[in-house]
């Protein structure tokens, strides 16, 4: 994500309801399965939708309670900075609960919706959770939005919080960084929208007639993000058996093909350095999505702004979209809990955006990234702060070079120290170990350790923690 960012080099510069069964679910029962159907709404701004999940129970210690979050209620009451504050409120109420077919009494503070079960569960069995919502949506919303006849549709729907060996993770939103921690589920999704829209999500979208339902069906994907829209229209292309569709509107024309391209491009070089994308089709929506969202990345859906501003002028987003991208690697396959780790994520796309920029594109800014960083080491001092703390430990103001562009430094910094080769062949068996799954620091760190055939704690503690 790159957020009241227009691209990682201009912080540089600054600073210097019947649903039919899905096969992934039946193949796997550790992932939760989401089923849902959505009504859309655009002359009200909203969205009407029935949803039942069914939630394996992996914890030894079972389950007594389910939460879910509502980050849309924090556009009911914005409790952060007027200048992203929606110029109009949004929420979202959620009713008719049930637990096994059992109503149940729901309770919802602020973002987050504890819903009691009738009776405790044990490791291995199933619970299944059923619920309508209604979601009014903000106009100028961060990430959630709405524009002209565009709605934007991102962490939308109450969305299960995980739970994992250190317990329920709620973590309160906030505007510094991605507070979303999820993981891996299975959807079914059918969507009644008016004639005339259509529907970008993260599954893999096939034109449908306007009057028909539109059905969807995507499995391992970390949550489910939509793009119902009048304005848009697509260019279309492949990369590496891999369906590439740039989204655009009115205007953007002089800037659609080299975007396209270079989405193109990325994919094939990704899938070359780190490890084949394994899903059918990446979206690449252009244009704002609400208060400095410059960029930001859902599974199999990323969106972008078509111009960034350089020293020379204005040019195409290629880096935003190359980064948006990366991110489809680190976070949409690789996950993390990006509250508390956020530089593992951040850090590995922004390097990931280099390095494609450098091999793909002969933009060399290393001897930049040296500088950045040394930046930092005045603003550990000032501070306190490192690169690998919680979001709620940043201020606005350092984040960006704390959290992308040091990591990034850093990654330049250990191919001086290993190679290239080895520093590839780490990323990519970073990506094949934690493949769907949650990695932390010290698993990547592991990695690191077992592909160099050296400790590099020392390395990274000092890269990390300024030790």
């Amino acid at each position: 994500m790159l957020q009241r960012i227009i691209s990682t080099m201009v912080v540089v510069f600054l600073f210097l309801f019947p649903f039919s069964n899905i096969s992934g679910a039946e193949e796997n029962n550790q992932r939760p399965f989401y089923q849902m159907e959505i009504t859309y709404h655009p002359q009200k701004d909203q969205v009407q939708g029935k949803m039942n999940v069914t939630i394996p129970v992996t914890s030894a210690d079972g389950l007594k309670e389910l939460y879910f979050h509502l980050y849309p209620n924090v556009f009911q009451e914005w409790k952060y900075g007027e200048e992203a504050k929606p110029s109009k409120p949004g929420k979202i109420e959620v009713s008719q609960v049930k637990v096994d077919g059992k109503s149940v009494q729901k309770s919802v503070k602020d973002t987050i919706m504890k819903v009691p079960l009738p009776s405790a569960k044990s490791k291995g069995e199933l619970v299944r959770a059923e619920m309508d919502f209604t979601l009014d949506l903000p106009r100028g919303g961060t990430r959630l939005n709405t524009f002209q006849k565009t709605a934007f549709l991102a962490q939308w729907y109450p969305m299960l919080a995980v739970k994992d060996k250190e317990g329920w993770h709620i973590d309160p939103y906030t505007t510094t960084g991605d507070p979303f921690y999820t993981q891996m589920s299975d959807f079914e999704v059918v969507f009644h929208v008016p004639k005339g829209y259509q529907v970008i999500t993260t599954a893999k979208d096939e034109p449908s007639a306007s009057d028909q339902p539109i059905r969807l069906k995507q499995t391992k994907v970390r949550d489910f993000a939509a793009v119902i829209t009048q304005d848009y229209q697509v260019k279309r292309g492949e990369a590496d058996h891999v369906r590439v569709n740039l989204w655009y509107v009115k205007g953007m024309e002089p800037v659609v093909d080299e975007l396209h391209q270079a989405a193109k491009s990325g994919m094939t070089f990704f899938n070359e350095k780190f490890g084949r994308y394994p899903y059918e089709e990446i979206d690449i929506v252009l244009g704002e999505t609400g208060y400095g969202i410059a960029g930001m990345e859902y599974p199999g859906l990323i969106t972008s702004i078509p111009m960034i501003q350089t020293d020379q002028g204005e040019r195409a987003a290629v880096n935003v979209v190359v980064h948006e991208l990366a991110h489809q690697w680190w976070y949409g396959v690789v996950g993390n809990n990006q509250v508390k780790e956020p530089w593992l994520d951040e850090g590995l796309t922004t390097f990931s955006e280099f390095y494609y920029m450098h091999k793909q594109m002969n933009e060399d800014e290393r001897d930049l990234l040296k500088k950045a960083a040394k930046r930092t080491d005045e603003i550990y001092q000032e501070v306190g702060v490192t690169s690998a703390e919680p979001l709620y430990k940043y201020p606005d103001s350092v984040y960006g070079l704390m959290v992308y562009i040091r990591p990034a430094a850093m990654m330049y910094d250990l191919i001086e120290k290993i190679g290239e080769e080895k520093v590839v062949e780490i990323l990519r068996s970073y990506y094949d170990t934690y493949k769907f799954k949650i990695a932390t620091t010290q698993d990547f760190i592991e990695i690191a350790n077992k592909v160099a055939d050296q400790d590099l704690s020392s390395f990274f503690a000092k890269w990390l923690h300024f030790k």
